[in-house]
Order: structure tokens, then sequence, then C-alpha cells
């Protein structure tokens, strides 16, 4: 099967096969040929397995919330030494129920479904067990136990879904730390955290947790960026690049042909966090609110060491987007979208480290960021045009409008300039979606 191929298009694919050969436009031999190519005999297959998983993960969710309910309603009837044992019983029991299903059995979801369960019931037994012997601390202290023993187990089950609940406790943990005890040795945490679930996400093939660590990833830095500098420009940079690197990496599997699955979700992250920060930051008062763009009395000054984690996952994407302008170079439109989102990417970092001092700079800033926001939607529109994605056409164009009423809102204006600009949208709007959608109409004739 293509992996570029999309669940939706083989649907639609084996539906019409048995009309193309009735009508003659392929024969039997390469009608068999396209469904061996995308796999189409196991179409209903794949959508029950994953009615089945979702429904053995909700199962398993409502199992153990009542078993943790009842434990919990009687809880002080038992002793102590009763309730550590019971605690681990429950514990042991989903996880090796999960894995006799799974490997004995032949029922790999519901098996999955039950070990993931078993580390929800590993958190709770944290909690408990601190109840039990009157065990203090920092309340994320226990999040960080209960992802570091998720991770082990979504290792061993090969589980993405038990890896995300290990990505957010994580990430949960690392806000609190760093939140609290600062301290040298945590630079190194998030670029360690997000090898640790990229290399799961590659080996279970998840799409959902890949992009899921780019997002952690980008959190970590900016909570890194905030606490060390207490100033919003910094965490607008941290965020820039957390961005930027997510839509390179996408980019990089979609032209390299490397595990393409994780091409698009990770590019379109990328660019939804590039889009929502340079949209945040298009608004003038932003940069006025001196509190927020220049940093705190006592905070820091700026430090080389305080930014490496930034700076390598910078690299990173630059790397990234290099690799993959090596296998773009034939195509002029797909180069001009790349050189779109590193400018506008190039634009929102420098806007953001510069700051202003006056209202002259202020003022420049403001409207650098509104030119990023509007090139990044237009690579969006434009990627829905080339590659006849209606969700990213129509993305970027509802994000043209949203700058373009975002300012008209902003500033003062009279009714009848609000009336011809709310028009001049709308009509806009309705002829560009009438232009697309006859420009793949078209295309659908001609193909």
């Amino acid at each position: 099967m293509s992996p570029n191929q999309s669940s939706s298009f083989r649907a639609a694919l084996k539906q019409e096969l048995p009309a193309w050969v009735q009508a003659g436009i392929v024969n039997e031999n390469a009608a068999q040929r396209l469904t061996s190519l995308y796999d189409l005999d196991n179409l209903r297959k794949e959508s029950s397995s994953l009615l089945a998983a979702v429904i053995f993960t909700l199962g398993g969710l409502l199992l153990g919330g009542g078993i943790i309910s009842f434990v919990a309603a009687n809880w002080e009837m038992f002793p102590t030494l009763a309730k550590v044992v019971l605690l681990l019983v429950l514990l042991l029991a989903f996880h090796l129920t999960g894995y006799w299903l799974w490997h004995q059995k032949n029922w790999p979801r519901l098996g999955h479904a039950l070990v993931f369960t078993g580390s929800l019931v590993f958190g709770a037994n944290i909690g408990l067990m601190a109840q039990i012997f009157h065990v203090s601390g920092e309340w994320y202290g226990a999040f960080g136990a209960w992802a570091l023993g998720s991770l082990v187990m979504a290792y061993a089950a090969r589980s993405w879904i038990t890896g995300l609940l290990s990505l957010v406790t994580a990430v949960t943990w690392f806000q609190g730390i760093s939140h609290t005890h600062l301290s040298a040795w945590m630079v190194i945490v998030p670029l360690l955290m997000a090898a640790l679930f990229l290399a799961l996400a590659w080996l279970v093939r998840s799409r959902v947790l890949y992009v899921a660590t780019y997002a952690g990833l980008t959190w970590m830095l900016c909570s890194l960026a905030a606490e060390r500098y207490s100033s919003g420009k910094y965490v607008l940079a941290t965020t820039i690049v957390g961005g930027f690197t997510a839509w390179a990496a996408g980019e990089f599997h979609r032209a390299k042909n490397l595990r393409p699955e994780f091409g698009n979700p990770t590019a379109a992250l990328g660019i939804l966090i590039l889009g929502s920060s340079a949209y945040i930051w298009s608004f003038h008062w932003w940069w006025e609110f001196r509190e927020w763009v220049s940093p705190a009395a006592d905070a820091p000054s700026p430090t080389l060491y305080w930014t490496i984690p930034t700076i390598l996952v910078a690299l990173l994407g630059l790397a990234l987007m290099v690799l993959m302008m090596q296998q773009v170079t034939h195509s002029g439109s797909r180069k001009l979208l790349v050189t779109g989102i590193s400018l506008a990417a190039a634009i929102l970092i420098i806007c953001a480290l510069v700051g202003g001092k006056n209202k002259g700079d202020m003022a420049l800033l403001t409207i650098s960021v509104n030119v990023a926001a509007f090139i990044i939607a237009a690579v969006a529109i434009s990627i829905g045009v080339m590659d006849e994605r209606r969700l990213a056409f129509w993305t970027g164009t509802l994000f043209t409008l949203l700058l373009i009423l975002s300012r008209f809102l902003e500033y003062e204006t009279s009714l009848l300039t609000k009336s011809a600009v709310f028009t001049l949208c709308g009509v806009t709007m309705i002829a560009a979606g009438i232009a697309y959608e006859n420009h793949l109409r078209r295309k659908e004739v001609s193909a």
C-alpha cells in the first residue's frame, strides 16, 4: 500500500473500481493490481479494528474508573497492608491480563487497552500510596514517576496511547519543576524527552504521538524561556523555533518519502504554531505592553547557556530544511512555499529578539508581524491549490479573513468604512471559493 494515500482515498477507489471495470476504463487485471497495491481488501478490517480499539480503550477507562471508585468508596474499611496489596494486585491484574490477551489469545487491541488502563491505575496508585504512608512533596513529583512508569510500559507494549499518556504527564512534570526548581541540568531534559518519545512514535508508527511530541517539545522550551527570562518576546522566539522545526520535519518526511505518513500532520502542526503566534502578536498593544515585551527588573540577562536547547532545535530545523530543499529543487512552486515559511519564521524571530523601545519601533514591529502572518496564510492557500487540499485552502483563506477583520476592528474607523470592508471581504471570500471549486472541477474533468 502506498503510505501517501489516506483511508478516504482508498475507500473512494474501492467504491469506484467496479464501475471503472464495467465501463471498460480498466480491465480486471488492472483492477486486481490496484486492489493489491492499495490493500483495498483490508479496508473493512482496518475500519473494524480502529472501531474495536476505540471501544476497548473506552471500556478499559470505564472499568478502571469503576474499580478505583469502588476502592475509594470502601477505602477506610481496609487496613494498611490490605490497601497496599489491593493496589498492587489491581495494577498487576490489568498489565498481566493485557499481556496475556495480547500474546496468548491474539487480542492485541484489547490487550493494549488494558495495559493503558493499567498505566492510569498506576498513576492513581502513586497518589493513594502517598496518602497511605503520609508522603508529602511537590505535586509534580507524582507526575514524574507516573510518566516514567508509563513510558516503560509504552515501550514494552508498543502502545502509542500509553506513550501519549506518558508524554502528557512528562510535560506536566517539567512544567512544575521548571517553575519551582529551575536548575542547570534541565536544559537537556526537553531534548532527552523528545528523543525518547520520537523514537517510540517511530517504532510504533504513530502519527498522533509523533506530532504530539513536537508540540510537547515546543511547550517545554517555552516554559524554560518564560521561567528564565520572564519576558514574552523570548517565549515568542522559542515558539517560532518549535513551529519552524515541526514544519521542516513534516516537509522533510514528504520530500524524502521517509515515513511519509508523518509528513502532512507534522507540517500542519508547524504551520498552526507559526500562524497562531503570528496572529497573537499581530496586535499592536502587545508591543506597547512593556511588562510583557521587556524582561522583568529582577530577571537575569539572556545567556547562551539557557538557550542551548532552543538553539539546537533551531539548528535541527535548518538542517532539515536544507536536506528537504535538495529534494524540491525541481519544483519551483514548492521552493517558493519553503522560502515563504522560512521568511515568515525569520521575520517573527527577528521581531521577538529586537523588541521595541519607541513608538516608531513598535509600529514597524507590528507591521512586520502582520506581513509574516499574511505570508503564512498565502502559503496555506498555495498548498491547498497545488496539492488540491481543500482544508489547507480554506484554512489559509479564513486566516486571511481573520487577519483583515482583526486589524479592522483593532483600529478606530467609521461605520461606512466598516460596511465597505465587511462587504469586500465577504465578496472576495465567496469569489475565492467559487474559483477554487471550479479549479478542482476542471482538474477532475481533465484527469
